[in-house]
């Protein structure tokens, strides 16, 4: 006992025996496949006395049905080995198998319900890792360490003591090799757990690097990056590559090491037995049941000596796994449950800093916007505008201050609550790799067809929905790469008409389109925000021209504030010369002054 454990102390850690409790539900499943092991593992001494009692009947006594009955028993325990073998395996597969799906389950919705700076924490190469790679090493490595641990354990212990019922002495020789095999697997063990650390880091580099560039292959394509692309690939496939050689050096070298320790220790004791034999002190049947015990236990020694390496693949993948499952979550700690709100929202002396960042995103912002209002958030990239769009439905936490939504201090409402008043229709539109039918009913329930026609007559997609084959069961592809942007674009209002929603966000909903495509597009939006309380997050100001207030931004504090007819009548004014940069910085000031009017909607008053 001893011996085991310096064999696997350095196995036993706090993430395997978590992993190992993950298995305690099906117990009784693996008690019954115990109950096989231990069958399979008793096979072994068995055949070693079998051998040598066969031996000295058919030597000394010339019994000659023993001519008939050796292979018959030899094949009998052969079969009875082989079934326990099998069943065993099935029923530790199917306990594998039953926790790795409840594994990844436990996994994916952890995932769902992370926060935003977990996901800037784990890369989507790290995530998939996780889900394909280290929980089936993990689960497959815990079953199969349980196989080894059972099967082989009760294997040594019972050759063992066939051994040592026949000559304790000769059994006492053999044990010469077990301070220099723990030493080898201890060495192993640590140069195998820093491998599989890195092996595992590395696969999930590769994973992000084939998805990213996956993701930009238009780009790699009009670039002509090709080389470039291949030699970052190549880079991370050489590493992997280098890793897993050493692996199988480090695996390869512990084999014949624990080989050649074993039949140092069996070469001590065939020649004391045979010092013994020649003094009449040992039958020629104890010789063979005593070196058939020998080599019947070198096996199961080399499958517990390999256990080091199992054990560190399984440490490390357990303990990835368990830090995205101890990933903390979003805060959901609101009670009230709002029906449908009217659209009252006050932001007071709200601040936000990003975790890792030592400025403000955002400084004492003060807002108050009625129930149907439209405000619209402008500024140069960087200045906040789509930060204050996220603290509202709780993608990021503000750090002081207060929101309310009709009163209610939105951390007193549950998520669910409200989020369900909110819409967004962003520039980067996401679509499910399915039909029409299932992106607009996304999340939404007891949708009829009738309303979707109605949602996509009213977001100018109806005619070529009815073009497509299927209509509303087309396919649109992943991320939606059969539709065009206007496309993908209309399909997401409509998406938001049959929600909605008392609040909309409409975050640079138009900034990726050609100016057809936008014009249908504004006019989708007319219907979409009607009567409903809208943010508008835009570059393009002739998209905000209907808008109730401006709220200018300039490096996260509101600069500016107002509709837009006194913000172009400020002289100096932030928003004025926007306005003017975009509408034509090369004119005098009164054309400039002009053209911005008129791209705001606004009549010259100069």
């Amino acid at each position: 006992m001893n011996f085991l454990r310096r064999v696997f102390a350095n196995g036993l850690d706090a993430d395997l025996i978590r992993l190992f409790r993950m298995l305690l539900p099906y117990k009784g499943l693996i008690a019954l496949a115990c109950i096989f092991l231990i069958g399979a593992a008793s096979m072994s001494s068995l055949t070693a006395t079998l051998l040598g009692k066969l031996t000295d009947l058919g030597f000394y006594q010339e019994e000659k049905w023993v001519i008939f009955a050796a292979p018959a028993a030899l094949i009998g325990v052969s079969l009875l080995f082989a079934v326990s073998t099998v069943m065993s395996s099935i029923l530790m597969a199917k306990v594998s198998q039953s926790v790795l799906v409840t594994l990844r389950t436990e996994l994916f919705e952890r995932m769902l319900h992370w926060p935003a700076e977990a996901y800037q924490k784990f890369s989507t190469g790290t995530v998939s890792s996780k889900f394909v790679n280290e929980a089936n090493i993990a689960l497959s490595g815990a079953t199969n360490s349980i196989i080894v641990l059972v099967r082989d354990i009760v294997q040594v212990i019972a050759l063992l003591a066939v051994l040592f019922w026949h000559n304790w002495q000769l059994t006492l020789v053999a044990f010469v090799i077990a301070p220099g095999l723990a030493l080898i697997l201890r060495a192993i063990s640590r140069r195998m757990r820093m491998i599989v650390k890195r092996s595992q880091e590395a696969l999930a580099a590769m994973i992000s690097r084939v998805q990213e560039s996956y993701g930009a292959a238009r780009i790699v394509k009009v670039a002509g990056t090709y080389d470039f692309e291949d030699e970052r690939f190549a880079q991370i496939n050489g590493r992997i590559r280098s890793l897993a050689m050493k692996t199988i050096q480090t695996q390869s070298l512990s084999t014949p090491l624990t080989q050649m320790l074993t039949m140092v220790a069996i070469a001590f004791v065939v020649g004391a037995a045979l010092f013994q034999a020649q003094q009449g002190l040992l039958t020629f049947g104890e010789f063979i049941t005593f070196l058939a015990a020998m080599l019947l236990l070198r096996t199961p020694i080399q499958a517990l000596s390999g256990l080091n390496g199992t054990f560190a693949a399984m440490s490390t993948a357990a303990k990835s796994i368990f830090d995205m499952l101890d990933a903390e979550l979003e805060s959901d700690k609101g009670t009230i449950r709002l029906g449908r709100a009217k659209g009252e929202i006050r932001f007071e002396h709200v601040f936000l800093k990003y975790p890792g960042q030592t400025g403000y995103a955002l400084q004492d912002i003060n807002l108050t916007i009625k129930p149907g209002e439209h405000v619209a958030l402008v500024g140069q990239s960087g200045s906040g505008k789509t930060s204050i769009v996220n603290l509202l439905p709780r993608f990021w936490e503000l750090t002081s201050g207060r929101i309310t939504l009709d009163g209610h201090d939105i951390r007193d409402l549950s998520l669910e609550s409200l989020r369900r008043q909110i819409s967004i229709v962003s520039q980067d539109v996401t679509l499910l790799d399915a039909s029409i039918r299932e992106n607009l009913s996304y999340g939404l329930d007891d949708i009829t067809d009738e309303c979707m026609w109605t949602a996509l007559r009213n977001a100018n997609l109806e005619a070529f929905v009815r073009s497509l084959p299927g209509g509303l069961d087309a396919r649109v592809g992943e991320g939606g790469g059969m539709l065009s942007g206007g496309q993908k674009q209309r399909l997401s209002i409509a998406r938001a008409l049959l929600k909605d929603a008392p609040i909309l966000i409409l975050d640079e909903a138009t900034s990726a389109l050609d100016s057809e495509s936008e014009r249908v597009i504004k006019d989708a939006l007319v219907v979409l925000a009607k009567g409903k309380t809208v943010f508008t997050v835009a570059h393009r100001y002739s998209t905000i021209e209907n808008s109730d207030e401006i709220v200018v931004l300039d490096s996260g504090v509101i600069s500016e504030l107002g509709p837009t007819s006194e913000l172009l009548a400020q002289p100096n004014g932030v928003y004025r010369k926007l306005v003017m940069v975009q509408s034509g910085s090369n004119a005098d000031e009164k054309t400039n002054v002009k053209t911005a009017q008129k791209v705001m909607g606004e009549e010259d008053k100069s």
